[in-house]
C-alpha cells in the first residue's frame, strides 16, 4: 500500500489554514464592494445635491418672473403670455415664455412690445450671465397722435447676452443677428446678412457707454432710396455715449441728452455704399431741430462715384459736380499702395452734410421735435 501522509502538528485535516488564500481573496473582495458602494452613494448624492439646486433656483426665477408680472399691472401695464416653462436640466436654467405681449397704455406714446418666443439661459458657474434666444416675430408699436406706429423683426437667428454686475446692474450687453428683417410701417424693407451689437458700461460720471455696431449687406427702406441707392456694402461704427438721458417720451429723453451735452464720440466710421468707402473719427450730437450734428476726419475714397451719384439723383448740376471733381482733384492724396483718397473731413451743420466746403445733401431730422 502507498505510505499514507504524515500531518504535522497543528495541522487538521479537512480544514483551510488560518489566512490562507480563499479568505484573503473574500476579504479583498469586500473591499472592493465597499469602494465600489460608497462611490455610487457619493455619485447619487451629488446628483441628488445637484437637483435639488437646480430645483431651488427654478423656484427663484418663477418667483422673480412672477414678481415683475404682478408689479407691472400694479403700474398699470398689461403683460400677458400663453405659457412659460422651466427646463434645461442638467446642464443649465432655462425658461421659455410663448407669445409674451407687454402694453402700457398710460405711457404718452402707448408702447407696445410683442414676443412670439423668449428664452433665457443660466449656467451655474457664472449666475450673472444671461444668454437670450428669441425665434419668430418681434413686434414695437407705438402711438404718434392718431397714427399708430409698428416695426417688426423677423431673423434667422437672434441671439444676445446679458452681463451683471454684483449688484446685479447691467455691465455688458450683445446680440448677434443673422439675417435681419423689418416689416411694418415703419422702416419697412430695411434688411441685413448680419448685424452685430455690442454695448458696455464705461465711466459713470458722466454717464458713458461703449457702443459697436457693424453691419454688412444691407438693403435700406424703399422710403430712403438716397443718391448711392438703397444697398449698402458694409457699416461699422465704434464709439462712446456720453451724457445722460430722462423723460417720458424719446422725443423728450433726446432733447434732456443733446441739452445735458450729450455726445456720441465715434473711435471709428467705417462705411461702403456704393462705390464711395469712407474710413475715419468723429463726435456727433444733435441741433435744435434733432438733425444731425458734428465733424468727421478721415480718409474718402472713390469720392467721384459718390458725387455722379448725388448728379444722377438731381442733388447737384452738372456744373456743380464738374467743379466740385475739379476742387477735389486739387486735394487728392495717395496712400502707401498708391490709391487715391481725400484727407477732407465731413460736416453735419444746419441742417447739411458737407464734404469740405462742398455742401453733398440736405439731412433730415432723426425724430419729429417736440413741440415748444
Amino acid at each position: 500500500m502507498a505510505r499514507s501522509r504524515q500531518w504535522q502538528a497543528g495541522e487538521r485535516p479537512g480544514k483551510p489554514q488560518k489566512g490562507g488564500k480563499l479568505e484573503k481573496s473574500v476579504a479583498a473582495c469586500y473591499i472592493h464592494a465597499m469602494r465600489y458602494i460608497i462611490l455610487a452613494g457619493l455619485i447619487v448624492g451629488a446628483l441628488l445635491g445637484y437637483y435639488v439646486l437646480w430645483s431651488h433656483l427654478a423656484d427663484q426665477v418663477a418667483t422673480q418672473a412672477t414678481a415683475w408680472i404682478e408689479n407691472q399691472r400694479r403700474q398699470g401695464r398689461e403683460v400677458e403670455y400663453t405659457g412659460w416653462r422651466l427646463w434645461g436640466f442638467p446642464y443649465r436654467l432655462s425658461l421659455t415664455i410663448t407669445n409674451l405681449n407687454w402694453r402700457d397704455p398710460q405711457s404718452p406714446l402707448a408702447w407696445k412690445l410683442g414676443v412670439e418666443e423668449f428664452t433665457a439661459h443660466l449656467q451655474f458657474w457664472d449666475l450673472h450671465h444671461a444668454i437670450f434666444e428669441l425665434p419668430g416675430k418681434q413686434r414695437l408699436g407705438w402711438r404718434e397722435g392718431n397714427a399708430e406706429k409698428n416695426v417688426e423683426l423677423t431673423a434667422e437667428r437672434f441671439r444676445a447676452s446679458l452681463v451683471l454686475d454684483a449688484a446685479n446692474n447691467p455691465l455688458r450687453f450683445a446680440a448677434d443677428i443673422a439675417k435681419p428683417a423689418i416689416g411694418g410701417n415703419v422702416l419697412n424693407g430695411w434688411s441685413a446678412e448680419k448685424l452685430l451689437l455690442h454695448a458696455r458700461r464705461a465711466d459713470s460720471q458722466p454717464p458713458s457707454a461703449d457702443l459697436s455696431l457693424q453691419a454688412d449687406s444691407i438693403t435700406l427702406p424703399a422710403n430712403m432710396d438716397g443718391p448711392l441707392g438703397r444697398q449698402m456694402t458694409s457699416l461699422k461704427l465704434i464709439g462712446t455715449l456720453r451724457g445722460n438721458a430722462y423723460g417720458s417720451s424719446p422725443e423728450a429723453m433726446l432733447a434732456s441728452w443733446r441739452d445735458g451735452g450729450g455726445v456720441v464720440d465715434f473711435q471709428t466710421v467705417s462705411l461702403h455704399w456704393g462705390g464711395l468707402m469712407l474710413d475715419g473719427d468723429g463726435t456727433l450730437t444733435l441741433d435744435k431741430q434733432f438733425r444731425p450734428l458734428g465733424a468727421l476726419g478721415g480718409q474718402i475714397r472713390n469720392a467721384n462715384a459718390g458725387i455722379d451719384a448725388l448728379a444722377a439723383a438731381g442733388k447737384m448740376k452738372p456744373d456743380e459736380a464738374a467743379a466740385a471733381k475739379a476742387a477735389l482733384t486739387l486735394v487728392t492724396k495717395r496712400d502707401a499702395k498708391g490709391e487715391a483718397y481725400l484727407p477732407v473731413p465731413l460736416t453735419a451743420q444746419e441742417g447739411k452734410l458737407f464734404l469740405g466746403p462742398v455742401p453733398l445733401f440736405s439731412l433730415a431730422p432723426v425724430l419729429t421735435p417736440p413741440t415748444q
